[in-house]
This record gives structure tokens, sequence and C-alpha cells, in this order.
């Protein structure tokens, strides 16, 4: 019907519904077998899109959404806690959202609404990854179709790779190539990053495609240490490029006692962030717990996304 139609609604938006994204003429398709609630979102986003009242984009290609990575020099400090944290405060001050987790072994599917049942199965990271290397024109209407949303979280997120040698052969320019493509769908004004451990040119093409990076260590001094080795490390390596990536970093302290101790281990050349997040006791002992169960825990998050999404936001003096 589009079709025999199409010179009469050559000024008239339109959207195909379809059974597979792709298979009509129309630059506009929607999945027609979906919930209704995501059926209709689907629509009101595409025909904000039509009449450019979305994110748009600046004049370097990339959109006004502001991309904020989570990363650490060690494994087991709180990164995905905090970042799914820090998608939930985003979202909860109105903040269009998207959680991307691009570590090597994903489990933040143990938190999220589509769990360990859905985690191997459906279109997910593995699939957009293969749009962005086949050329595709359709990857900002892929996602807009196979993205999943949170109701505990209130954001979006994509299932992790199916098969894990995609993630484990991923280059930097691809991982870059996969937040451009979230950040520049029109659909997010904030995309969180969460990042797997290290300190190679992947990490460092993530860092410095971000808009503010948070480095999480904890009071441990050999995290510290680590944090310490690996900056003087990029320093080393890649000069120029991480002094500028360092401008734009933070590093935060988790798992902060009671008392406020701090460890008198610094990280040479960076900014600590104002807020420190809590050592939240009932988190102790291993077992996953519901996300937003600490109250104490979502305040600090809370400063801290206002922190960064206030105009002015922080100086960059380095010590």
């Amino acid at each position: 019907m589009l079709r025999e139609l199409q010179p009469e609604l050559a000024c008239v938006p339109s959207i195909a519904l379809v059974g597979k994204i792709g298979e009509s003429d129309a630059k506009y398709e929607l999945l027609q077998y979906q919930s209704l609630p995501q059926l209709l979102r689907g629509m009101s986003e595409l025909f904000d899109v039509m009449s450019h009242t979305g994110t748009q984009s600046t004049d370097n290609g990339r959109s006004n959404s502001k991309v904020v990575t989570v990363h650490s020099a060690s494994g087991g400090v709180g990164k995905t806690t905090f970042a799914l944290h820090l998608a939930n405060a985003a979202s909860m001050l109105q903040h269009r959202t998207f959680y991307l987790n691009l570590e090597r072994y994903n489990t933040a599917n143990l938190w999220l609404s589509n769990n360990e049942a859905e985690a191997g199965s459906g279109a997910g990271l593995s699939d957009l990854l293969y749009g962005i290397k086949t050329r595709s024109q359709l990857q900002a209407q892929w996602l807009l179709q196979h993205r999943k949303y949170d109701p505990h979280l209130k954001c979006d997120y994509l299932l992790g790779f199916t098969n894990i040698e995609d993630r484990l052969a991923l280059s930097a320019e691809d991982a870059v190539a996969i937040v451009d493509t979230i950040s520049q769908s029109g659909h997010y004004d904030v995309v969180v990053v969460d990042m797997d451990d290290g300190m190679e040119e992947l990490h460092i093409a993530l860092l410095d495609r971000a808009d503010r990076n948070f480095w999480i260590v904890t009071e441990d001094r050999s995290v510290l240490r680590k944090q310490s080795i690996a900056n003087m490390y990029g320093e080393q390596k890649w000069g120029e490029r991480f002094q500028r990536l360092l401008q734009k970093s933070q590093a935060i302290r988790n798992r902060q006692s009671k008392e406020g101790d701090e460890s008198k281990e610094k990280v040479p050349r960076v900014i600590f962030a104002p807020y420190s997040l809590p050592d939240v006791e009932q988190w102790r002992d291993g077992e996953i717990k519901t996300l937003l169960s600490s109250s104490h825990y979502r305040a600090a998050v809370g400063k801290l996304i206002k922190h960064v999404l206030t105009e002015g936001e922080y100086a960059h003096d380095i010590r």
C-alpha cells in the first residue's frame, strides 16, 4: 500500500510496519509484532526524528548525547554496580539513557530485567557489530527495534555478545563505532559505557571518545597503586592523547568506610571526584542483591551524575 500511495504520501510522514527490518522501501520501519506500548513508543520516537525535535548532531558529526565511561585498572572494584546506578540516576533526572556493557565477560544480565534466561538468546551486540562491519544503513532503526528496557533502572540496553569471540576480537575502531551508533541515533541524552579493566588501545579509544570518564578505585592500596601504574603507562604510551583524556577524567573512591578515612596512596595527576561511594554492608556477602537497594549509595551516585551533567562541572586542575 505504501508503494502504491508513495506519490500522494511524499510530503506525509509515514512508517512501514514490517515483519523484518529492511523488507520495505520505506525510510522508516517498525516491527509489527511487538507489544503495543513498545510499538507506540517506537512510533513516537520515529515521528520525533522526522520532525527534527530529537537530539541533533553537532558539527563534528556526533550527537549531543553525553557519553560517560566507567573504567578501572582493577577488576572487582564495583564498576558495573556503579555504572548501572549511574544510568538509573541519569534516567531519574529525565535524561533518555542507554546502558552499554562492553566487558569481556558481561554479567550485567544478573541485575537487568531480561536475566540469564534471555542472556544467550535474541539480538544483541553481536548483531549490531555485524551491521556496523557490513556498513548497513539501518543500524539506528535496528537499535530502535532490538533495544531492551529495564523498568527498574528506567533505561535502555542491549543484550550482550552472543558469540564471546566477537567481544574478545573487538577492535578499538569497532568499539567506538558501537558507541557512536547509539549516541548518534538521536534517541538518547546520556550513554553510560561499562568498560573492562585494562589500559590497551581499546580502552584508550573509548576513554578518548567519552565526554566524561570515571575511574573506580577503593581504599585498598593495591587498587590505587594499580591505577597509578596504569596511568603512568598511559602517559608513556600515548603522550598528549592521554593527557587530553585526563582532563575529562576523575577517580571515585568506592566502598568508603563510615569513618571517611582515605588511604594515603594517591593517583598521580588525577582529580578525585568530590563525592565518594559508601561501603554498603549488606552487599559484602557476595550475593546478588536487588539494585537500588541502598539509599545512601543511590544518593551518592545522584550527586555524581548531577555533578557531571551540570554546566561548568569541575575545574580541570590536575595534581
